[in-house]
Parts: structure tokens; C-alpha cells; sequence
């Protein structure tokens, strides 16, 4: 496998998990919580609105105090996510996700949600390039 020919769809979780923007902090944290994801596009009557991840959740709860309950989610995740091809080269993504500090990536085409393509992806895609590299002698 050459790393330079390799596609972020090659490696990205596909139909991804997502969470609809009108429900509050708690709910979409025990959700997260449910589905041992980190990340979760939001979805506002069928649109996509922003990306949430548990570290936001955190900070919007430490730092702004905003009342768990009785806040959506559609107005406190990060809008205009990161979005990439299915077909966008591999080191482009991660260049890209590192260069903004970011922990994932939306991968869409034609406006349909395909994958995401988050950190743990891009672990797992060091993993296999660390094992078809001949030992160090």
C-alpha cells in the first residue's frame, strides 16, 4: 500500500452515527456516551449544522455554565465543520485536520453524509503503515 495513492475513504467510519440539533447537553452526551463516539455530526431538519464532540460538551459545561437541560446542541456545536471528498487524498485530511487541530473530519458527496474520518481513524491508518514497513534492524 503506497500512502501516497491512499483515499480518506479508504479509512474513514462509514454511515456515521448523528445526532438531531434540537436536543439538549445531556442527551446528546449520554447518546455519545451510549455509542462510544467522540464525535457527532449535528442535523437540524435534515441539514447539516456543525460537529460536537465530548470535549466540547466539557467545555461548554465548565467554562460557559450554560444549563444542561435546557440547551440544543444545534446552538453550541462548532458550525461549518471540516468537510472532505471520499475520494480526497489521505495526507490532504490529515495535513488539514492537523494544521486546524481538529479531531475529525465529515466525509460527504454530493451533500450526503458518507463517513467521518476522525484521530482513532488516523491511528489505525499509522498502524498498518507501521506494519508493512520492514523492521528497523
Amino acid at each position: 500500500m503506497r500512502p501516497s495513492r491512499l483515499t480518506v475513504a479508504q479509512f474513514m467510519t462509514r454511515d456515521p452515527f448523528i445526532i438531531d440539533g434540537g436536543l439538549n447537553l445531556v442527551d446528546t452526551y449520554t447518546r455519545m456516551f451510549q455509542l462510544q463516539v467522540r464525535h457527532l455530526p449535528v442535523y437540524s431538519a435534515g441539514h447539516l449544522v456543525g460537529i460536537v464532540s465530548d470535549r466540547d460538551i466539557g467545555h461548554i459545561l465548565a467554562v460557559q455554565g450554560l444549563d444542561p437541560v435546557h440547551t440544543k446542541i444545534e446552538s453550541v456545536c462548532t458550525p461549518d465543520p471540516y468537510v472532505c471528498d471520499p475520494d480526497s487524498p489521505l495526507s490532504q485530511v490529515v495535513w488539514d485536520m492537523s494544521q486546524r487541530k481538529i479531531g475529525a473530519a465529515l466525509v460527504m458527496r454530493d451533500g450526503q453524509l458518507e463517513g467521518i474520518f476522525t484521530v482513532v481513524d488516523a491511528l489505525e491508518v499509522l498502524l498498518v503503515l507501521l506494519n508493512e514497513e520492514p523492521a528497523a534492524a
